[in-house]
């Protein structure tokens, strides 16, 4: 059999002892068909770099049960392992694999912290299809791109086969792994000049080339792709948009809480980008000067735990005060430009989009401990250090004080500013700059849709809100069975807003009941709010002179 741009999904009822072992080689010409263990049906793919089998009865994900079974491959590579040579180089394309590999379960995490089964060799994703799919179904496509601050995450940090599974109508689903911390986003000179900068946004790129490639064999259609990211995956996501180059290889674009705005990033010559390089190159003993040469070849030769644990140790000293290391820059390769000269002189993919915020983005981030109006100031001024002191004394009047009459932040929890610099944190970094998003995106006209997630989980903290991420299990549906109820309404409310713009590029196309979901627009601002079981208009004025203001600022916040 030719292994050329050959594929099936071929159900295999048989079952097989346990001693065989669970790969088998191509013989004589022929596909060998790889068995499962008793009561698993496997489904089966080949592609122009190996054959790989998954599963065509999947029923639980990530300990969630599945309302529907799926097709599902979870450990397919996208890209060369990169690692000796490749680490700290641009992904290269996938090995050729001479055996039958197994695609039955989670491969292991790209290096970061914690406990998980980790490895360098992470760059695999996971495919999801509705039962039944065959390679002439031409499904829509949703890429899942985790968040995590760049340092975290993987591909099943969220269930996307839930929700999938959970969808009223039939689409695609793929999650990836890509690069992270410092072997994914190390900014300095060094880095430059190895052409080594952004290799996390290089590593989705590719995992976004495979499936304009590939995708049609398991029943997708590579002219029907949605970009689905939150937090960092949405600015990823975001960075995507703002990348042009020729036809886009998406057509839609779903931000929660982020976008290419949302940490406005400067080049790799910031300061703090330098010293925090500098203190990662300390820590592995690999500090050479400016000899880009002699740098990288002592990090390829390391253990690549030494590598993880100095990236975590300049993360961890960062952490507290939010200046993050280990981030997407401006290279003027991938990132051409800011996202505001990108957005204001029109240098963006022409696609539809859906983005939105939470309540409290900011409460699960601030420290607890901020007591005064000087400390208050002092945390934006060590954020973004090119803000002005008459630009700080508009923040403090922007978020009133507790003491003073009329504060909306008096009997605030932990500590007497916590409420008045969680607001204020969110805003800066999360709420203002998805308006800022949908703002320019309308410019544009280009199609948009924007939410406000508002629905406190029952058993949620209420001192910390409708805290950042906490709208995603509702869109995956994974809260459902546990909350019935208003929260199983919300779920599947939003399960079907989501899944309409994947396949219809608007959300209001299959769930004729639901309120109608208006478009954003600049002279119609109206954006969706969750909450309570529901969603309902409302004006898109949250805060909106605070809002304003920090969008007013974008080359300050560079940072």
């Amino acid at each position: 059999m030719d292994m050329q741009w050959v594929a099936d999904i071929i159900p295999t009822p048989w079952t097989i002892p346990w001693t065989m072992p669970s790969t088998m080689k191509f013989v004589s010409g022929c596909l060998a068909v790889v068995l499962l263990s008793k009561d698993v049906m496997s489904a089966q793919v080949t592609l122009p770099y190996g054959t790989f089998v998954g599963l065509d009865n999947y029923t639980n994900d990530l300990g969630n049960a599945l309302a529907n079974p799926l097709v599902a491959y979870l450990n397919i590579p996208y890209a060369a392992p990169p690692t000796g040579k490749r680490r700290f180089a641009r992904p290269e394309p996938p090995l050729e694999i001479n055996e039958t590999a197994l695609s039955t379960e989670y491969g292991p995490i790209c290096p970061q912290s914690g406990t998980a089964k980790m490895d360098e060799d992470c760059l695999s994703l996971a495919v999801f299809a509705p039962t039944g799919t065959t390679a002439l179904a031409k499904l829509p496509v949703v890429i899942w791109i985790h968040g995590g601050a760049f340092n975290s995450g993987s591909k099943q940090s969220f269930s996307l086969a839930s929700m999938v599974s959970n969808a009223p109508v039939k689409y695609i689903g793929v999650s990836i792994n890509y690069r992270l911390g410092a072997l994914g986003f190390l900014p300095s000179n060094l880095t430059y000049r190895a052409n080594s900068l952004n290799l996390g946004l290089y590593d989705q790129h590719s995992a976004i080339k495979w499936v304009q490639k590939y995708i049609s064999l398991f029943g997708g259609d590579p002219q029907q792709v949605t970009l689905f990211g939150e937090s960092a995956g949405a600015t990823a996501v975001g960075y995507h948009l703002l990348h042009v180059d020729g036809m886009p290889p998406f057509q839609r674009v779903i931000m929660d809480s982020g976008g290419p705005t949302a940490r406005a990033f400067p080049n790799w010559t910031y300061p703090l980008y330098q010293t925090q390089t500098e203190e990662f190159l300390n820590h592995t003993g690999c500090y050479r000067g400016e000899n880009e040469t002699t740098t990288f070849a002592c990090l390829r030769e390391l253990p690549v735990d030494t590598v993880r644990n100095a990236s975590l140790s300049v993360f961890r000293k960062y952490a507290a005060a939010i200046t993050w290391p280990f981030q997407p820059v401006v290279d003027y390769q991938f990132i051409a430009r800011s996202a505001h000269q990108s957005w204001e002189s029109g240098q963006v993919n022409n696609v539809s989009m859906l983005t939105g915020f939470n309540s409290d983005e900011g409460s699960g981030f601030v420290p607890r401990n901020i007591n005064t109006t000087e400390q208050f100031q002092e945390f934006f001024k060590n954020l973004a250090p090119a803000i002005s002191g008459p630009q700080l004394d508009t923040v403090a009047n922007l978020y009133l004080a507790p003491d003073i009459p009329g504060s909306s932040y008096a009997n605030s929890p932990f500590s007497p500013q916590f409420s008045r610099i969680a607001a204020a944190y969110g805003d800066f970094a999360y709420i203002a700059q998805v308006q800022a998003n949908a703002v320019y995106a309308s410019k544009l006209n280009l199609p948009v849709w924007k939410y406000h997630f508002a629905y406190l989980t029952p058993g949620a903290d209420p001192s910390l809100g409708v805290v950042h991420a906490s709208e995603l299990q509702y869109v995956s549906t994974v809260v459902a069975p546990e909350n019935p109820g208003k929260t199983a309404n919300q779920s599947r409310l939003m399960n079907a807003y989501w899944s309409s713009f994947i396949v219809f590029g608007n959300p209001n196309k299959i769930n004729s009941s639901a309120p109608a979901w208006p478009r954003y627009t600049i002279d119609d601002d109206t954006q969706i709010r969750f909450s309570n079981g529901t969603a309902y208009s409302e004006p898109d004025n949250i805060r909106r002179n605070a809002t304003n203001f920090w969008r007013s600022i974008p080359d300050v916040l560079m940072h």
